[in-house]
């Protein structure tokens, strides 16, 4: 027992690691937006292009209670107050967008004070284009050539799609036709040639896939869900949308039940019911001040994608599709009151936007808790719309982004800590990073491209009078006779049908002994080829044995070569050691030589004046300067 108990926990102790290695952090990323008066002063310093430092200003909490001290921030990228919007968009969105393009589902929201840039960062300006106009411009720039005709894939209401035939989405392509000449264009139509287009190439694009994106813009107002792309013009200009509910779908995936997502086929079709939808949000629920917003705007784009099937055409099977969704959030700054007017409207707004905001941070403090400890608190989603609808990205598969927007002024410090503070929690975090949901069929690849080559071929064929159409191709005869019975005594015309069904099936047999013979010749070529492959096969095999035989023989002559230099290294040094042994050998040889001539000189009689000036040396071996000059003369 105990046994088995130890080996079932290090089963368990084994998953929880593999399940803690697939886990990663939140990414987060921090914007420091500009000064808006070159007399404001700055308490946040850019240190790296990853760390910030807060300073206490003298009319903050801290630098009053006596707390003196500097604040560093770790981000994964901050970027400074001269970081333009494409820099910021390729940092935070593009990899989330290629994350989508492999079947993943991905969330970024922007999360800050009122007045730190959020906005302007998600929607952006005319000639400088926010996360969301870039993302539309990315996405469609990238699949422009691979998408599927409008109404193949159909929302069915449940958070899921269901695949139309060809003749249903026709039908619903023309009566979209009729109703788009009957309406109006309206006054809030956008102007897509302001938008600067965002070429930015993409790495999980299949070209063997057709794709379809669907949009849909809600907005989290007085912690209720609204519809910003619902039609109100049957109900008055100034109604307000009515409320939706948030529900969960079979895979435990949340949703805004009954909500508007249209299908859009270009970039400029979607930059129009974003714009749309931004009017629909400045019309029903008003703008406090320029720039400020009081409730949270979430844009989703919903990717369809199927793998074409072995011929290149569209698939058939409800089911073979997978379905992918980003979702880009401008979450309400938390300092509106500072903002507008104190009415108890407004109260009432700023009181929603801190309680979603609040539950949030509590959301995410409790499931830090439950991962670091193992517990198993109970995490307060449906306290909120904002934390209920994203539910299933922190407890599910998802990546996650969040920029922290900031204002550097010394005014908003103690604001700013507390959107550092979240920051901080943010890192705690981990979600369990999903694998590619996009599944491989084993079709081989360039399938689309075959399709069209074989289309363009079919057409150039018509175009040279080949063939009257596609659809002769096959045919065995021309039309059917008139079938009309004009006269009840016409006999001929059951003739004509008989000797007509006659000639029909001769030409039937013959085209089928035809096409018996061409499949007969077929194989028989096939076999050829497949003898010739055989034998090539073969043949290479061979050329492989040799080239292994010769390789082996190759690197047994460097091992005998790599020897022989090796025994030559040691006969040179061995021959160099014996040159010195020789060497030295002649040196001692000179030095006996000129020893045993200097024995011989000592041997032979010297003469009378050196003996006799040897004898003077040995009995007066000092002798004075004078006397050696008279010997000298003398000798």
């Amino acid at each position: 027992m105990l046994a088995m108990y130890c080996k079932k926990s290090s089963k368990n102790v084994q998953a929880k690691c593999q399940q803690m290695r697939e886990r990663g952090q939140i990414k987060f990323f921090c914007r420091i937006r500009s000064m808006e008066n070159d007399s404001d002063i700055s308490c946040i310093k850019v240190l790296s292009d990853k760390i910030v430092s807060l300073t206490p200003p003298s009319t903050s909490v801290g630098f009053q209670t006596g707390n003196y001290r500097e604040i560093h921030c770790l981000f994964h990228r901050v970027f400074e107050e001269d970081a333009s919007q494409e820099t910021v968009f390729e940092w935070t969105t593009i990899p989330l967008i290629n994350d989508v393009f492999r079947g993943k589902s991905c969330l970024l929201f922007a999360y800050g004070l009122s007045g730190g840039g959020k906005t302007y960062t998600m929607n952006g300006e005319p000639r400088k284009p926010g996360i969301i106009s870039r993302a539309l411009d990315v996405i469609f720039n990238n699949i422009m050539h691979f998408q599927a005709e409008k109404f193949v894939f159909k929302p069915d209401k449940m958070n899921g799609f269901e695949v139309q035939a060809e003749e249903d989405a026709w039908k619903e392509r023309q009566c979209e036709a009729h109703r788009t000449q009957r309406l109006m264009k309206t006054d809030d139509a956008i102007e897509c040639d302001q938008q600067a287009p965002c070429y930015i190439q993409l790495e999980g694009i299949d070209e063997d896939n057709i794709y379809a994106i669907f949009i849909s813009y809600v907005e989290v107002y007085k912690n209720a869900v609204y519809d910003l792309l619902e039609d109100t013009r049957d109900y008055g200009k100034h109604k307000r949308l009515q409320g939706k509910l948030v529900r969960e779908d079979r895979t435990h995936d949340m949703y805004v039940h009954d909500v508007v997502e249209v299908e859009v086929k270009s970039s400029k079709e979607a930059h129009e019911i974003l714009y749309k939808g931004m009017c629909t949000k400045r019309k029903i629920f008003g703008s406090v001040t320029s720039g400020f917003s009081c409730s949270h705007s979430v844009f989703t784009i919903r990717i369809v994608q199927a793998v074409l099937d072995q011929f290149g055409g569209a698939p058939e099977q409800k089911g073979a599709y997978c379905v992918s969704k980003l979702c880009l959030v401008d979450l309400a700054g938390s300092k509106c009151t500072n903002y507008m007017k104190n009415t108890s409207q407004r109260l009432g707004e700023s009181g929603n936007i801190n309680n979603s905001l609040m539950t949030l941070k509590t959301c995410l403090e409790i499931l830090h808790e439950n991962q670091k400890l193992g517990m198993k608190k109970l995490i307060p989603y449906r306290d909120s719309k904002l934390t209920y609808l994203f539910k299933n990205f922190f407890e599910g598969e998802s990546n996650i982004h969040a920029l922290i927007c900031v204002n550097p002024r010394a005014a908003n410090f103690d604001e700013t800590l507390h959107v550092m503070k979240f920051a901080n929690i943010l890192k705690e975090v981990q979600v369990l990073h999903q694998s590619s949901t996009v599944k491989s069929t084993g079709f081989p690849v360039g399938r689309r491209r075959a399709n069209q080559m074989f289309q363009e071929a079919l057409q150039k064929l018509e175009q040279d009078e080949r063939v009257q159409s596609s659809d002769d191709i096959c045919s065995i005869s021309t039309a059917f006779p008139c079938l009309e019975l004009k006269d009840p005594m016409d006999d001929k015309l059951i003739h004509n049908l008989i000797q007509f069904l006659e000639f029909r099936h001769e030409q039937y047999n013959l085209q089928r002994q035809n096409l018996v013979h061409k499949e007969k010749e077929f194989f028989e070529h096939l076999k050829a080829v497949m003898q010739k492959n055989f034998l090539a096969q073969h043949e290479n095999t061979s050329l492989h044995d040799i080239l292994d035989f010769e390789t082996n023989k190759r690197i047994a002559l460097e091992a005998k070569e790599n020897e022989m230099e090796s025994c030559a290294e040691q006969l040179r040094q061995e021959l160099y050691n014996r040159s010195e042994a020789i060497k030295m050998v002649k040196q001692e040889a000179v030095v006996v030589h000129e020893a045993q001539n200097g024995v011989e000189m000592l041997k032979k009689p010297l003469p009378l004046a050196s003996f006799s000036r040897r004898k003077r040396s040995v009995t007066s071996p000092i002798i004075s300067s004078e006397d050696e000059n008279s010997t000298s003369a003398m000798a």
